[in-house]
């Protein structure tokens, strides 16, 4: 197998928006560059990319504009190519969410930076070995959502909240890493895959987040050539914020530079616990996608007349005004295409299958697709080929809280996780099947002279 990495400044000019609340809010400096960072994998006849984006989603438009420009320049087919957003909550203009709006001129040129890191890394591909593992971190992911006293669950209710009783769901603690070496054993990069929000640091510069420090963690132990590609999991309800541990507030680059590093410091675990042996036989690489139709949410009419009065009556863009603008938006989108498009691929990577949503994907929907894969990794990523939005499980749906209520940003039916997971697992029967790796050869055996000596007893 070839392997191939590179990576592309996509930090837009001091003054752009950033996306990621609700209000807009607009750069006053750079913590941290954002990138594209792409992984190019050739073997026989077939070849994939993968291409991760620090932004907060990424959309479909911008995803085929940089698979055609990348897929004329290389030859890999636009359909083996996936991009996904990180999720930083500091990245550029390039999503439509609450009053923020994306930037069409920023648009275009992250999908030409895209397609130039693939290119890049396609030219960079040398003869490698990969293996791939997962470690455990569970101490810098929380789940955000909180069972109340009236059986309610509410998103991010505050720091011990008095009428929260429980946790409402899980994390999913696992780091999962794709690593390669050349064949001289030099590091050349890896694929990260763990599932937190990247919401630490806030503020009012562009930032990759904690996902910075996660590469810089890996960068200082392995080399600053190396390039890590992470990939955000199923993190749709779950944050760096613990909501019923008595500690400050866990925002700010300080909490960022925790969430990084430990998780970039437990894939360097696993890194050095791999064996990079030489395959006997060529390794599998296989892409399958599908692309489901989901319908809208209609917006009630009792709410659409509500919304358009509290619109019309004016002042500041509160929380309530700010829905309401949604439902009317919302509502409008409908009457024009009353259903999203949703891509869902699956690669196959030697032994480790990536499968990609769209959407902000609730995380207990990826810990079933993990626990009903065939094959001995499975990488979950969010926010991929696209974004239609927040995915809850049907709980959530009937328990309430922020990710499900009705807006852009969450207009799905009740069954769509159900339904994107059914078809996942489905795709994944469609991959080569699993194969059973060989044992390592062992050398032959040797021996050191010095360790043969004969007992000394005497004169004791």
């Amino acid at each position: 197998m070839e392997v191939g990495f590179a990576c592309c400044d996509i930090t837009p000019p001091i003054g752009a928006l950033i996306p990621g609340g609700m209000h807009p809010r607009f750069a006053t400096g750079v913590h941290d560059p954002l990138l594209a960072t792409a992984a190019v994998f050739s073997s026989g006849n077939e070849a994939i990319a993968i291409v991760s984006v620090d932004a907060l989603s990424i959309k479909s438009s911008i995803v085929n504009k940089a698979r055609n420009i990348a897929s004329e320049r290389t030859g890999i087919p636009a359909s083996h190519i996936m991009v996904a957003a990180t999720h930083t909550h500091n990245g550029g203009p390039i999503a439509d969410a609450f009053l923020c709006e994306s930037d069409e001129s920023y648009c275009e040129h992250v999908a030409s930076a895209i397609a130039q890191a693939i290119c890049d890394a396609n030219e960079n591909k040398k003869d490698a070995l990969i293996a791939s593992g997962f470690g455990y971190e569970d101490t810098v992911a929380f789940n955000r959502r909180c069972v109340m006293k009236d059986g309610t669950q509410r998103t991010h209710p505050g720091k011990l909240a008095r009428d929260a009783v429980a946790i409402a769901g899980p994390i999913d603690p696992y780091v999962g890493v794709l690593a390669v070496t050349a064949t001289d054993g030099s590091f050349l990069g890896c694929i990260v895959n763990y599932a937190c929000h990247a919401t630490v640091m806030w503020g009012n510069e562009f930032s990759a987040d904690y996902v910075h420090y996660v590469r810089e963690t890996i960068k200082a132990v392995l080399g600053e050539h190396v390039h890590v590609v992470y990939l955000n999991g199923a993190c749709g309800d779950v944050t760096q914020v613990a909501q019923l541990i008595p500690r400050e507030a866990e925002v700010g680059e300080k909490w960022a530079r925790r969430v990084g590093g430990k998780i970039g410091a437990e894939a360097l675990k696993v890194i050095f616990g791999m064996d990079f042996v030489a395959p006997d036989e060529e390794l599998p690489l296989a892409v399958v996608s599908t692309v489901l139709r989901l319908p809208t949410r209609k917006v009630p009419e009792q709410m659409l007349e509500e919304a358009k009065k509290l619109l019309e009556s004016g002042g500041d863009w509160n929380t309530e005004r700010i829905y309401a603008r949604e439902l009317i938006l919302l509502n409008e989108m409908n009457k024009v295409k009353p259903y999203v498009e949703a891509e869902i691929m699956a690669m196959l990577i030697a032994d480790t299958a990536i499968v990609s949503f769209p959407c902000e994907y609730f995380c207990q929907f990826g810990i079933e697709l993990k626990r009903a894969s065939p094959y001995a990794c499975t990488f979950v990523v969010s926010c991929a080929n696209g974004m239609v939005g927040y995915v809850p499980t049907q709980k959530a749906f009937e328990t309430g809280g922020y990710e499900p209520r009705l807006a852009r940003s969450s207009k799905l039916m009740p069954d769509a996780g159900v339904i994107m997971l059914e078809t996942a697992k489905q795709l994944l029967t469609q991959l080569p099947k699993p194969s059973v790796r060989k044992p390592a050869q062992l050398p032959k055996n040797s021996y050191w002279d010095a360790g043969s000596s004969p007992p000394q007893l005497s004169g004791l």
